[in-house]
């Protein structure tokens, strides 16, 4: 065989091989950006999907118009099911943007990468303490552009001016989607792992938690509990500042104000609203001596909310103590299902969600305020 010809071959192989591997990928779709029907028993459950999670949700809500949104980070991705009777009763097409471990600017730029793109008119938006607090008092002087930072891989800019290497990153992440090995690994396990126990986000970006359930059906609550107890205590037992040396708060703060004041001016009407957490994480957080700081960010937090007109920012707060955070966990090794409110002790089950939103849909949805209290 000539060169020439073997040269070709090989070429026409390697490019066979490429679409090849971009085609599984497309089809199995196991990070949820190409758009493709979910089918049953194929790609129906995103198995892989809590690594790519990020680039899940800057895509998938674009392909369906959402008018209303709820902004957080895990807590509120497995706790508020966006298909909510008091949601679709009040015509509110939600999109759950819960992001696993992002910071307040991550979450924020995602948000308003969507406001700028869809008709959103609601954002029920998850606050966390633990979010606005920082392991040392040191000032941060990178801190005011955080926020700008994270919406560099967006559309639009947090001043919602056109990205002009926006197209780039689309191409690399559909590129690192489609023709990367990574991804074809990722689909592999994806049509494995077609089972009810599986991982995934459904098409509103809800965590269904059914590798949770999984978990409690083969270890019981306790085990959950005790492994995020010890992950917690490793990170809380050393001092987390809410103000820096200065006296000045978090800039997590500034980033929070900073969206309040894009979506009011928009026109968005914005829940605010605090997580709840089980009274084992705050025993600890007392023995920790962390609630003088906590307290603190409340105020501030309040404050904040007092400075929108009324009616277009609403604070609640379900992190107060209540019946529903004083669950007993059973002993080890007794496999008796979930608690009825709580998977671990910073992560609510979509039954207390349920009743979250119930209670900041009151008015309009004809429902009782059942749990939490209307701070503003």
């Amino acid at each position: 065989m000539k060169a020439r010809a073997y040269i070709l071959r090989a070429l026409l192989c390697a490019l066979a091989v490429c679409f090849t591997v971009a085609g599984v990928n497309y089809l199995v779709d196991p990070y949820g950006i190409t758009g493709v029907s979910r089918i049953p028993g194929l790609n129906e459950y995103k198995s892989e999907i809590n690594e790519h999670t990020r680039v899940l949700k800057k895509y998938q809500p674009l392909f369906s118009p959402h008018n209303a949104l709820i902004v957080g980070n895990s807590r509120v991705e497995l706790g508020i099911p966006p298909d909510h009777d008091c949601f679709r009763n009040t015509a509110m097409e939600v999109y759950n943007l819960g992001m696993p471990g992002a910071e307040v600017a991550t979450q924020l730029a995602y948000a308003l990468n969507l406001i700028y793109q869809q008709p959103v008119e609601t954002v029920f938006l998850s606050v966390d303490f633990t979010d606005f607090v920082s392991s040392s008092e040191n000032p941060r002087p990178d801190a005011s552009a955080r926020l700008e930072t994270a919406s560099g891989v967006f559309r639009f800019s947090v001043d919602e001016k056109e990205n002009p290497d926006y197209r780039w990153t689309v191409l690399r992440d559909y590129f690192k989607s489609l023709f990367s090995l990574d991804a074809l690994v990722a689909s592999m396990k994806t049509l494995v792992l077609q089972r009810s126990s599986s991982a995934d986000r459904d098409l509103a970006g809800f965590n269904p938690a059914r590798d949770f359930a999984a978990a409690v059906a083969i270890e019981g609550p306790r085990a959950l509990f005790d492994q995020k107890m010890s992950m917690l205590s490793k990170k809380y037992s050393r001092p987390w500042y809410f103000r820096d040396s200065q006296g000045q708060p978090n800039p997590a703060m500034d980033e929070l104000a900073r969206f309040l004041d894009i979506a009011t001016a928009r026109g968005i009407k914005v829940y605010l609203f605090t997580n709840p957490f089980h009274q084992d994480f705050w025993a600890l957080f007392r023995t920790q001596g962390h609630m003088p700081a906590y307290n603190d960010w409340m105020k501030a937090i309040r404050q904040l909310a007092q400075q929108y007109p009324r009616g277009a920012v609403e604070l609640w707060d379900f992190s107060a103590d209540s019946p529903f955070i004083h669950e007993t966990v059973p002993a080890a090794g007794v496999l008796s299902g979930p608690l009825q409110w709580f998977w671990e002790p910073a992560h609510y089950r979509r039954e207390l969600g349920d009743l979250m939103v119930e209670a900041m849909l009151s008015e309009s949805c004809d429902t009782e305020v059942a749990f939490g209290r209307k701070l503003f």
